[in-house]
């Protein structure tokens, strides 16, 4: 399940001119981000599935969603904090590295893949960054 993830990341990764996203961007983004966390957070997986982009959606339904997320990305899964990196876009995709930190005390970055649908950023994809299991910065 991991591989379809990141296979949807790598998809929604198109080239293009990306260049660093202005703030008001960069907040919508984050935005998204951290309402997906949140959710989570609150046990909310229906409304964490919400944020995942159309295409995400179509390939697999929230059930196997939530075990994906479980299974493959646990400091998202039980994430008690994030801290952004740099956001670039191109109008239509962007990307964002992010280090989400679990409640176990370790944290892990990952790469998001968003997507522009209908003039709201969704989740395309996300990627493992560095192994999972490190803590701190």
């Amino acid at each position: 399940m991991a591989v379809i993830f990141a296979g949807v990341a790598a998809q929604a990764a198109e080239p293009g001119a990306s260049k660093a996203s202005k703030p008001a961007v960069k907040a919508e983004i984050v935005a998204v981000i951290e309402g997906q966390l949140a959710a989570f957070r609150s046990g909310e997986v229906g409304r964490a599935y919400a944020y995942a982009s159309v295409n995400l959606q179509l390939q697999m339904p929230v059930r196997n969603f939530a075990r994906l997320v479980r299974d493959g990305y646990p400091e998202i899964w039980a994430n008690t904090r994030v801290e952004f990196g740099l956001v670039r876009d191109n109008g239509r995709v962007a990307t964002l590295t992010a280090r989400v930190f679990a409640k176990d005390g370790t944290s892990a970055v990952y790469d998001y893949v968003m997507a522009k649908e209908e003039d709201v950023w969704r989740i395309a994809g996300v990627l493992r960054h560095e192994t999972k299991g490190e803590k701190g910065i």
